[in-house]
């Protein structure tokens, strides 16, 4: 693929992002992603597959330019609040869920995910805005077979468009970089029924 895709796509990272995190699937996601970029379908599908690193950086010598002040990410712990805030990601039809697992489904997922950051396969963030002390999403990182590190964020619907998702994006790749070292990083389209 040509490095001037991926310059563009990273020039345009907001709404690529945003393309992706709509998308109903992987295949909507590449569709959204040629359209936006005015690339054939097989370049879009490359820049699904490119290092999250290609996108935001190496560096932190910037802030955040769009993003929220006062935003952090906190372990997922097993907590009350942190299940209800699962349990909300679980019943957003916009989420990878497409809103369709019941309670049992939800605490199986959430037990097993919680399993898989204690055996240190997985991380898993609550974004807070620490302004006022509120979450406003969740973020996934999750080791696959190949060593790689898929990312999927959750911004909760009434904390959209406000620069949480592009900063919960940055903020992960650091601590994923740094848990999971010299592994790539990368953000795929959400697929219904994962995680």
């Amino acid at each position: 693929m040509s490095s001037t895709t991926i310059e563009t796509a990273a020039a345009r990272r907001n709404e690529v992002f945003s393309a992706i995190s709509s998308a109903n699937g992987t295949e909507d996601a590449v569709e959204a992603i040629a359209h936006l970029l005015a690339v054939p379908v097989d370049q879009a599908r490359e820049v699904l597959k490119t290092p999250l690193e290609a996108f935001v950086g190496h560096t932190t010598d910037h802030p955040v330019g769009s993003g929220p002040h006062g935003f952090s990410l906190f372990p997922f712990r097993d907590t009350a609040d942190h299940a209800d805030l699962y349990h909300s990601r679980s019943s957003d039809e916009t989420s990878a869920t497409a809103g369709e697992w019941d309670q049992q489904k939800t605490e199986e997922e959430r037990k097993a995910g919680l399993a898989r950051v204690e055996a240190e396969s997985a991380m898993w963030f609550v974004a807070v805005d620490t302004s006022r002390d509120q979450p406003v999403g969740l973020v996934f990182g999750e080791q696959i077979d190949d060593g790689d590190v898929d990312v999927a964020i959750w911004i909760h619907p009434e904390e959209r468009k406000k620069g949480f998702g592009l900063a919960a994006l940055k903020e992960c790749r650091r601590e994923l970089a740094a848990f999971f070292p010299g592994k790539h990083v990368i953000v795929r389209a959400p697929l219904p029924g994962s995680r």
